[in-house]
C-alpha cells in the first residue's frame, strides 16, 4: 500500500481584509512557534492558540501544519530573492568590486533576518514537497546575478561564461553563507563575508587554466 501524499498546499487564499489578516497572523504565530519549540512540537492546536484563531479558522486556509510551514518557505524564499535583486539593481551603475561586496553582504544579511527560523524552513523543505520553491528562487538569484555580470562584462576575464560563472557564484556564495549563519560554525558571517568577497573576485578577474 503506497503512503498517503501529504497535502501541504493552502485550502484557499484570502481575498478579503479580515481574512488577509487572519492568514497574517497564523504564518506569524507559525514562525514563533517553529522557533520556540521546534518543527515535530509544533501544532495547528498550538499555533492557532499563538494567533488568537480557532483552530476550525485555521483549518479553513491550511489542512495542516505542513502547508502552514509550506507558505513560510515560499515568504522566505521570495524575502531572499527582493533582498538580493534589491541590493544588486541599486548598485547597477557601481564597479565590479563594490557590487560583488553588496551581493554578498545582502545574501549574508538575508540568511541573517531570523536564522533559527531559516534553518528549520531550510530543513523542512523536502517533507513539505517545495524543493521546486527552492530551486525556483536559485534560479532566479542566479538570473539576477547573470545580469549583473552582463552589465559588468569589461572587468571581467572574458574566458567567463556569464550564464554558467553566475550558477557558481550563487551556489559557492549560498554556501558560504548557510555555513556561517545556519550552522554556526568557526566561519563568522564577517569573515565569510571577507572570504567570499575574495574568491569571487579571483575567480572574475583572474586568467582562468587552459
Amino acid at each position: 500500500m503506497k503512503p498517503r501524499k501529504l497535502d501541504a498546499n493552502p485550502r484557499k487564499h484570502p481575498t478579503q481584509a479580515r481574512a488577509k489578516e487572519t492568514v497574517e497572523a497564523i504564518i506569524g504565530a507559525a514562525s514563533q512557534i517553529l522557533i520556540q519549540h521546534g518543527y515535530e512540537q509544533t501544532t495547528t492546536a498550538r499555533i492557532a492558540t499563538r494567533a488568537g484563531v480557532s483552530v476550525g479558522s485555521l483549518y479553513q486556509y491550511f489542512p495542516n501544519k505542513e502547508a502552514i510551514v509550506a507558505a513560510l518557505i515560499e515568504r522566505h524564499a521570495d524575502e531572499l530573492v527582493s533582498i538580493v535583486r534589491s541590493i544588486l539593481r541599486s548598485h547597477a551603475h557601481a564597479g565590479l568590486e563594490a557590487c560583488v561586496r553588496a551581493a554578498i553582504d545582502a545574501t549574508i544579511t538575508a540568511h541573517r533576518l531570523d536564522p533559527r527560523l531559516h534553518k528549520i524552513l531550510h530543513e523542512q523543505v523536502p517533507r513539505v514537497g517545495r524543493l521546486e520553491t527552492a530551486m525556483r528562487a536559485n534560479h532566479e538569484l542566479t538570473s539576477e546575478i547573470e545580469r549583473f555580470l552582463r552589465q559588468h562584462a569589461e572587468e571581467i576575464d572574458p574566458s567567463h561564461d556569464p550564464r554558467i560563472t553566475a550558477t557558481v557564484i550563487e551556489t559557492v556564495v549560498d554556501a558560504i553563507a548557510h555555513k556561517a549563519v545556519l550552522e554556526r560554525s568557526t566561519l563568522s558571517p564577517a569573515a565569510a563575508a571577507r572570504e567570499a568577497f575574495a574568491l569571487v573576485m579571483t575567480y572574475l578577474t583572474q586568467p582562468r587554466p587552459a
